[in-house]
């Protein structure tokens, strides 16, 4: 009797996984294409708003660029001169573009929260932004740590599989032996 069960189970694995590729979605029952994914890192940056200006800063490096508009309209701040001081150096900020400006620092930022103040003149508008920029310790280090513990719960998954498994022999053997 115990040899009809596990032939029948077995044949029943056999078959089932043998109809398995037939219940694949045809044309017009699939979801389309998967979205492509972003890859890559964002650059750390910063924002800071008046209730006349908005100014978004973006580093890269010892590079920061700026971009400058007015907050009612969005449109860029042309000609405006900008005194910007990050961890207690000031910089004067270079018209790049329209509404864009560009600073070079002496030294790469160090990771932490880093207080940022700029000064802004553009002809009779005068006004004082702050924000905080954020920066991260090494993100390449970050996903190694994430990678770790994603491997060690996997391998815990594996070895509690593996007992229970082990358990299982162990039982049918001692259920035939009875």
């Amino acid at each position: 009797m115990k040899l009809i069960h596990s032939t029948a189970a077995a044949l029943l694995a056999l078959v089932l996984s043998l109809l398995s590729p037939l219940a694949m979605a045809g044309p017009g029952h699939d979801h389309g294409e998967a979205a492509p994914q972003a890859q890559g890192t964002a650059l750390p940056r910063f924002v800071a708003v008046s209730e006349d200006l908005e100014m978004v800063g973006i580093v890269n490096g010892k590079q920061l660029t700026i971009y400058l508009d007015r907050f009612k309209d969005n449109s860029p701040v042309h000609n405006a001169q900008i005194e910007i001081d990050i961890a207690g150096n000031t910089y004067k900020a270079e018209k790049h573009g329209e509404g864009e400006y560009e600073v070079t620092l002496k030294d790469t930022l160090k990771p932490g929260v880093l207080a940022i103040t700029a000064t802004i003149q553009a002809g009779q508008l005068n006004d004082l932004l702050a924000a905080d920029l954020d920066l991260q310790a090494d993100e390449e280090e970050h996903r190694h740590r994430t990678s770790w513990k994603a491997l060690a719960m996997w391998s815990g998954a594996g070895l509690l599989a593996l007992m229970a498994l082990g358990v299982m022999f162990r039982f049918r053997q001692q259920a035939r032996r009875a």
